[in-house]
């Protein structure tokens, strides 16, 4: 990982952020963005990459670089946090500050709530008048 973040480095990026969405058993990355404005933090990074922004996807920059943070960050980091694949699924962003590799993860769980409730009563009692 440390020859990566070098090479990002050499690139002149400072951050990535790696959004990612999943439900119904499966999960994917969304997409790669990356900045090269100064980023002290993984927050930083968070605030300096607009979302979707095709200026800023690493996929058109370097499709190599991309699919190995893809790679990475899918193996090494999202698999080990809460589930947001399975069921209702979740989303959330995984922000890396670079050279430093540290790291926030926004993540958000879905859930469905679900409320009982039980009843009583006799067919004779009930007319279809």
């Amino acid at each position: 990982m440390q020859t990566l973040l070098v090479g990002l480095t050499d690139l002149g990026i400072t951050g990535i952020k790696v959004k990612y969405d999943g439900g119904g058993d499966s999960g994917a990355i969304e997409y790669i963005g990356y900045t090269t404005e100064k980023c002290d933090t993984p927050e930083d990074v968070n605030d300096n990459i607009d979302d979707w922004e095709n200026d800023s996807n690493l996929a058109e920059l370097d499709s190599d670089v991309y699919s190995l943070i893809e790679d990475f960050a899918q193996e090494k980091i999202l698999n080990d946090i809460e589930d947001w694949w399975n069921d209702e699924g979740g989303w959330g962003e995984l922000c890396i500050c670079i050279p430093s590799g540290k790291y926030i993860i926004n993540n958000h769980v879905r859930f469905t709530e679900t409320e009982d409730f039980f009843h009583k009563g006799s067919l004779i009692d009930k007319s279809l008048e």
